[in-house]
């Protein structure tokens, strides 16, 4: 009695339809499943830019945590995206939680670093801090690659859109009157 309580919800391994990890999470949530999906950012070359973009992991593999109760391979299998379970003969690939623990701590932690390297959000409010445009308010807009960024430079009275190096500006200071 007590090994099959250790076996209540286990994770395994399902093989998926081509791009179609996400469809297949939002699908087996629908049904009341619990599954990870562990997701790189990556650059890759666009139209000649260098862009960020999410990918899973491991392509077309979805970790799915069920108990031994919820077990019933054809609702699973018929889910929209999946195409089956990865099985070792004719035994399912069970995932050990130390592992789906260990990704999923791996991602957070890329998600806080990614976090920490993008210093401005949107419409935060900035100051030039050298060049030409020294002591003006800009405000951000967006990133333009790694170490530049798309600011609003406030010229005359008027908007101006420039692209500057984000050591030239800085987080406006609120002003403690």
């Amino acid at each position: 009695m007590v090994a099959g309580n250790l076996k209540q919800n286990c994770w395994y391994l399902l093989y998926c339809k081509p791009r179609q990890e996400q469809r297949a999470q939002q699908h087996l949530a629908n049904q009341g499943f619990s599954s990870f999906v562990p997701v790189l950012t990556v650059n890759k070359l666009k139209a000649g830019k260098q862009v960020k973009v999410t990918e899973p992991m491991f392509p077309r593999y979805l970790f799915l945590q069920i108990s031994s109760e919820q077990l019933n391979l054809s609702t699973i299998r018929s889910t929209r995206g999946v195409t089956d379970f990865v099985r070792f003969g004719q035994q399912l690939a069970q995932v050990p939680n130390s592992l789906i623990t260990t990704l999923s701590q791996q991602q957070m932690a890329q998600q806080q670093q990614e976090d920490q390297n993008q210093p401005f959000k949107p419409g935060d409010e900035l100051t030039v801090l050298n060049g030409p445009f020294s002591g003006i308010q800009a405000v951000y807009q967006l990133a333009d690659g790694d170490k530049r960024s798309i600011v609003l430079l406030n010229l005359l009275g008027q908007w101006v859109k420039t692209a500057m190096d984000n050591q030239q500006i800085s987080k406006s200071q609120p002003d403690k009157s």
